[in-house]
């Protein structure tokens, strides 16, 4: 139990931007637990001096104090719930006991497939070829649909099952991301107005189905999102033609009313459960059942993954046809304002970093999160010795 006067140390979020250091060295056999005025309390990722040194502990649910990944996040306002949607419903007190349950929902895997593509090719034979809709036959998936994928983020289960499922490097990512959850300091795509990767384009609003053809349609607050899925048989592109695209390249096929895709030539980037490869591969199935659509999708991604993930996914068709409601057209911009290289300077002039700028945002930086947070890191550490002087 934390003792009573555990708070959330520091401001909401620390902006900065360096190269990223390299991360400390694992002191072995780094203590787990510490004594505060006394009393001898296990070591959790809320006291820790160093969450590197806990290397043994990261699969254990105690370290996160049984939090889910989005109570952790929720952390980041630090205050008890408010109202009932949003991060804001979600808020919980620094350091707070979590709900989670280890085994809440099974996130591996239920099919005995070892390879993506033995995954999609199986259920190809069990749908004798697939179905050859005409525009008379195809399903009707018409209307604005309310959903995504559920779990990917660990749901029910504490923050300790995602853990498990990753390799050391994106252990190592994903609790460093924790970490700033907590402190309120989050990172991620969107923070420098970049595309949301091939997670965000599931939470779909619009299909347009076609015998040949399906578009899957998203609209946020900064950007939209398309995923083009060709079921005429065409296949995937030759492989001297491939390379890694934000949403990957979708092909699929009917069985029946069902809809199975298999995407490849994803861009390696931030969502799911954490990060993810440019070798990540997924296989989805949906089915519209009245008004829902319901479906699956299952992740490999070897390089990233101790094992296939599998999550549900669902759509709710909404009853609300308001003119209001239907999706725009959106840039990031539109909400954020411009990019964090461009700025105005001391002179009240309209200016742009350049290199050895310790705010420079380096457009060529494939983790431009993990280097904003690696120094958010530093600079919130010097904060809070500061404020102990």
């Amino acid at each position: 139990m934390p003792s009573a006067t555990l708070v959330r140390p520091g401001a909401a979020l620390l902006l900065g931007l360096a190269l990223a250091a390299p991360s400390p060295a694992q002191q072995p056999g780094a203590p787990t637990t510490r004594t505060v005025r006394g009393e001898v309390e296990p070591r959790t990722i809320f006291n820790t001096p160093d969450f590197r040194q806990d290397r043994d502990l990261w699969t254990d649910p105690a370290y996160y104090r049984y939090n889910t990944v989005g109570q952790l996040r929720g952390m980041a306002i630090g205050t008890e719930p408010i109202g009932d949607s949003g991060q804001a419903a979600a808020s919980r007190p620094y350091g707070s006991q979590g709900t989670g349950k280890v085994g809440a929902l099974e996130l591996g895997t239920p099919y005995p497939f070892q390879t993506p593509l033995e995954h999609y090719e199986a259920w190809l034979k069990e749908a004798r070829g697939g179905t050859k809709h005409t525009k008379d036959t195809i399903p009707d998936w018409s209307g604005r649909w309310v959903g995504g994928p559920s779990g990917l983020n660990g749901g029910p289960n504490p923050a300790s099952s995602v853990a498990a499922l990753l390799r050391p490097e994106y252990r190592e990512f994903f609790v460093q991301d924790l970490k700033a959850y907590t402190e309120g300091r989050i990172w991620g795509a969107g923070s420098f107005c970049l595309p949301g990767g091939f997670f965000a384009a599931l939470e779909a609003e619009e299909f347009i189905v076609t015998p040949n053809r399906v578009w899957i349609l998203g609209a946020g607050n900064g950007q939209n999102y398309i995923r083009w899925i060709y079921t005429d048989g065409s296949g995937h592109s030759a492989k001297e033609a491939e390379f890694s695209k934000w949403h990957g390249e979708s092909i699929g096929f009917w069985n029946g009313d069902a809809l199975i895709i298999h995407t490849n030539q994803i861009r390696g980037w931030k969502g799911g459960l954490s990060e993810f490869s440019d070798g990540l591969e997924t296989v989805e199935r949906y089915r519209r059942a009245g008004n829902r659509i319901e479906g699956e999708i299952t992740l490999y991604d070897p390089e990233v993954l101790l094992r296939p993930v599998h999550a549900r996914v669902r759509y709710e068709l909404d009853p609300d046809t308001r003119p209001e409601l239907r999706p725009l057209y959106n840039t990031c911009t539109d909400t954020n304002g411009p990019s964090a290289k461009v700025h105005m300077d001391e002179r009240g002039l309209l200016n742009e970093r350049l290199p050895g700028d310790p705010l420079y945002w380096d457009s060529t930086d494939p983790r431009p999160w993990r280097t904003y947070l690696n120094e958010s890191d530093r600079r919130y550490e010097q904060y809070r010795k500061s404020q102990r002087r």
